[in-house]
């Protein structure tokens, strides 16, 4: 006799409801979304919520399917366990439930009231009360070590604002829990209260899944397999081909197919972007995907103009941005430096005017041009330590500029402020500290124009150190060529201090002497002599004062005649905070 399965449609506050535990079962693997993939949810549910401009209220939004697994169910427990919860394994929905449980703890830390109506609803969300105790418990439950961490640096109140001081012993799990975390709560900052209150009483009430509940391990697991292949559920990218190609007529529909499937051949799992992308550039970044898809399609004119004049045109320019990676990817060398500076960088803001600008523009030389501009606005907006939504705006100001029938000079697409300039003048003095992935993404551009050939380092393989160390010890020359500690510590935030290190050299020489370290980053075992911002610093005597100033005066000329400014070096009488 068929064994019917529970299943309903719940708000996700009604998901985590008091009765409600879940935990991961010991065959599942660690968290693993990426920072990029939180983002992405908090955009979807953010935009589904109608905040920003010009966006419209969605009725609900629909965060899939969650199978779980309640073995009580099977016994005469009535699903719950000894401590009066219902104890649920997750089988499949584990990165979802995480990743609403981060961003649920995020919002509930950035009320500024701990005690107001909605901390409460959002703490309720992230822990749980068991009847006839007092005490409150994880309402997820991580395995093994991973547990532990995620109470500390998420569930706990203010959890999320605890820092993480040491990264090094942490798992692959725990590394993306932080990864998320920091993502989330730097996109939630940039939003007002207002806003906030309106995405978590969206995400409480109006943002649901459907809830699956079997009673047993192998029932489970053929549920999983339903659901994860022969049913997966469709992405947008599968929909909005279905939807598009059965509009065009027969005759032409070999060839849009053979366009769509070129595109998708060549852009792999970056299509679904990809249409994320293309709606920006359309002027449709308010609308859900789909929908704004499908406004593109009306103003070409028919689905098979949409195939062939907007699809496989811009489809061909984001192959390029892709390609720009390789060395062997067949893009101009003219094309591919500011391309690859650009991908270094976290975010994809800039994504929408260079594909506009590789669709209007052939000549390689005019291409570049205006990258360049575009590179030097996403370089600008870092120093300014803008949060994304901002640079977006910012970014999308210089699309709508691009939109003209007739393009606007490069040199016009981004005008920096006195104050901003000065603001940008004021944050180079201590970029390591206020954005260390910045920072690096600098030092390699910095590179690039010393030392063309090195274009194709990978960033990971580095990592930045001090050449006058943070913390010099007692009895190192350090303190006598740096006796006063406010210039020490103004010298050892300078951009001239800063060099590009193997990374097991910085672990090996962090507090060193300036002769060791010589010794250590010079040697044919090391990669730091292959790049030439860093054999270049290490060519001197000494590392004094004047060294500092002057090589940090050096690379912001570098910086000022590569992006148009007219920045100034810090001076060692000015405080660094």
């Amino acid at each position: 006799m068929f064994q019917s399965l529970s299943t309903s449609s719940r708000p996700i506050e009604q998901l985590f409801s008091d009765l409600n535990c879940f935990s991961v079962p010991i065959y599942q693997r660690p968290y693993s979304w990426s920072k990029e993939g939180a983002a992405r949810l908090l955009d979807d549910v953010s935009t589904a919520a109608g905040i920003g401009e010009d966006r419209e209220l969605e009725k609900d939004y629909f965060l899939g399917a969650i199978l779980l697994l309640d073995p009580s169910m099977a016994t005469e427990q009535q699903g719950q366990n000894a401590s009066g919860m219902r104890d649920l394994e997750i089988v499949d929905g584990q990165q979802r439930l995480v990743t609403i449980t981060i961003l649920a703890a995020v919002l509930r830390d950035l009320e500024t009231n701990a005690n107001s109506a909605m901390a409460r609803r959002l703490d309720g969300i992230v822990r749980a009360s068991p009847p006839q105790k007092s005490e409150t418990s994880e309402r997820l439950a991580l395995l093994g070590d991973d547990r532990e961490f995620f109470a500390t640096f998420v569930q706990h109140q203010e959890g999320t604002r605890r820092p993480a001081k040491d990264t090094e012993g942490l798992t692959s799990g725990q590394k993306a829990i932080l990864a998320a975390r920091e993502q989330l709560r730097s996109e939630l900052e940039s939003f007002t209260p207002e806003q906030r209150a309106q995405l978590a009483m969206y995400l409480c009430e109006k943002c649901h899944v459907v809830m699956i509940v079997t009673t047993d391990i192998d029932r489970a697991h053929r549920i999983f397999l339903v659901l994860n292949d022969r049913g997966s559920p469709l992405q947008k990218k599968d929909i909005l081909k279905a939807e598009i190609l059965k509009d065009i007529l027969p005759a032409q529909r070999d060839s849009a197919l053979t366009v769509w499937n070129e595109i998708e051949s060549a852009l792999g799992e970056e299509m679904e972007t990809f249409f994320s992308h293309l709606r920006t550039v359309h002027g449709f970044n308010h609308e859900p995907v789909i929908a704004g898809v499908r406004k593109m399609v009306e103003d070409a004119g028919s689905s098979e103009a949409f195939v062939q004049n907007v699809m496989k045109p811009f489809g061909d320019a984001y192959a390029l941005i892709l390609r720009a990676k390789s060395p062997v990817g067949g893009v101009p060398e003219t094309l591919r430096r500011p391309l690859v500076s650009l991908q270094r960088l976290n975010g994809r803001e800039w994504v929408p005017p260079t594909l506009l600008i590789l669709t209007k523009v052939t000549d390689a030389q005019q291409a570049r041009a205006y990258l360049d501009e575009i590179e030097r606005a996403a370089f600008l907006m870092r120093f300014l330590n803008l949060g994304s939504r901002k640079r977006s705006t910012r970014f999308n100001k210089i699309l709508q500029a691009l939109s003209n029938k007739t393009l606007p000079e490069p040199s016009e697409i981004y005008r920096p402020t006195r104050e901003e300039l000065r603001t940008a003048t004021y944050n180079l003095r201590d970029l390591h500290s206020r954005n260390l992935q910045v920072c690096k993404c600098l030092l390699l551009r910095l590179n690039d124009e010393m030392q063309p050939s090195a274009i194709d380092v990978q960033p990971s393989a580095y990592t930045i150190e001090h050449v006058l160390p943070q913390r010099p010890k007692a009895s190192s020359v350090w303190r006598n060529w740096f006796p006063d500690g406010e210039e020490r510590l103004a010298m050892t935030a300078s951009l001239g201090n800063l060099i590009l290190v193997s990374e097991g050299l910085n672990d090996r020489a962090r507090n060193d002497e300036y002769s060791r370290k010589k010794e250590l980053y010079l040697s044919s075992q090391s990669k730091a002599a292959e790049l030439e911002l860093t054999a270049q610093a290490l060519k001197n005597e000494t590392w004094r004062a004047d060294t500092i100033q002057r090589r940090e005066a050096e690379l912001v000329e570098r910086i000022n005649k590569l992006w148009r400014l007219d920045l100034e070096p810090s001076r060692a009488s000015e405080p660094v905070t």
